[in-house]
């Protein structure tokens, strides 16, 4: 069922702001976006530093104004400034250049502006507000606005993200993880003998079905993976078209990761596949959305498998979580875990892949796509 808050003034929308993009926005732009007087989705970019020329940014809001275009339907934005600049500091509100670049291509581009809003370290204020104090509102009317309080009521369970946490390991027993990395030396001393066969059979219980092993591996809950698990998940995982079958059953289901698995059959046999239904899911094309719960569930294997492996083994996890991020539409998150793998392999492909996607703005095609169903969406009443 859709949560629709309702925010009768831009304190009210500020304050539900972090709720749309699930986490508290820092040294960011937002494009909230909007389809009539409902939110249809919001995009979060890094704020230009303070040396930017104009012309780059008019690049960046070319670029993020046209993203906004690929969503259905949509028709206004209000574009919102999160910064650790001060109102107190200058003589107008900060990053001014930034929201009259991105006002003026969303104009050209036929989107109306309902506002443009500005979140300071000591205040906030609108852009379009002649009348907005100089030291800006107080952030308190954003804290203490009574939408907070609507949407814990409707949604209690939802909390927003902390995205440094989200975007690091977190701490592994000495246990665990040294048997781990036991099991995984072991497999890895083993992949070019005969011997692997007969070990990853009797050792790790595993008769060569990817598909299989990666989906039970979301079924475990709160379980931790045990050592056997994860080792044989890192091991799989090293080579490209295994980490890739398991990442896409994890995203689309056992069904689709059968055919996956025959599709690389087919690849190594010198067929050319890429005419193939599903063979560009993983660059995030011609496929419908994933199922949410599965990648959730995905993340949660990963952050516990890798800090349990030598740093060596764990680049191919870390860019597995950065492309469950990613695939979320949290490109924010992904390219945190894909900075991570390449500080340990600068020239591990599917980072570098997914780098060059990140940094020229790309999301998978489905991000654009209207959910069924959505979380929450806001209205704002009245014309701003």
């Amino acid at each position: 069922m859709n949560t629709i808050i309702k925010a009768t003034d831009a304190s009210d929308f500020l304050a539900l702001v972090p709720h749309l993009v699930g986490f508290g926005p820092r040294d960011s732009i937002v494009l909230v976006v909007f389809r009539g007087n409902r939110t249809c989705g919001a995009l979060r970019l890094d704020l230009p530093g303070p040396s930017t020329t104009s012309a780059v940014r008019r690049r960046i809001a070319t670029t993020m104004i046209g993203m906004i275009c690929r969503i259905e339907g949509a028709d206004a934005i209000v574009p919102v400034v999160y910064t650790d600049d001060t109102f107190s500091s200058g003589p107008s509100m900060p990053h001014r250049a930034d929201i009259r670049a991105i006002l003026a291509r969303a104009r050209d581009s036929g989107f109306r502006v309902r506002d443009a809003l500005c979140v300071a370290a000591d205040a906030w204020g609108s852009y379009l507000d002649d009348a907005c104090p100089a030291r800006g509102h107080p952030l308190e009317r954003i804290t203490a606005s009574p939408t907070l309080g609507a949407l814990r009521d409707a949604t209690p369970q939802r909390t927003l993200i902390d995205v440094d946490t989200e975007s690091r390991l977190p701490a592994a027993d000495s246990g665990s993880r040294s048997r781990t990395t036991r099991k995984y030396l072991a497999l890895a001393a083993l992949r070019h003998s005969p011997e692997l066969g007969p070990a990853v059979f009797f050792d790790h219980d595993f008769s060569g079905d990817i598909v299989g092993f990666a989906d039970a591996l979301l079924d475990l809950g709160n379980a931790p993976v045990i050592p056997r698990d994860a080792a044989l998940l890192a091991f799989l995982a090293q080579a490209p078209a295994v980490r890739d079958e398991i990442l896409l059953t994890w995203a689309w289901g056992p069904e689709f990761g059968e055919t996956v698995g025959d599709m690389n059959a087919r690849h190594q046999a010198g067929e050319d596949i890429s005419s193939l239904p599903g063979a560009l899911a993983l660059g995030g094309f011609d496929m419908p959305r994933p199922d949410i719960t599965r990648l959730r569930a995905a993340i949660g294997v990963l952050r516990y498998t890798a800090p349990r492996l030598p740093k060596a083994a764990r680049p191919p996890l870390l860019t597995m979580l950065a492309w469950v991020h990613w695939a979320l539409g949290s490109g924010t998150i992904a390219a945190r875990w894909v900075a991570h793998a390449r500080a340990l392999d600068p020239e591990y492909s599917l980072a570098e892949l997914l780098d060059c996607m990140l940094q020229s703005g790309r999301l998978p095609d489905w991000a654009w796509e209207v959910p069924e169903r959505t979380t929450e969406e806001v209205t704002i009443d009245g014309e701003r």
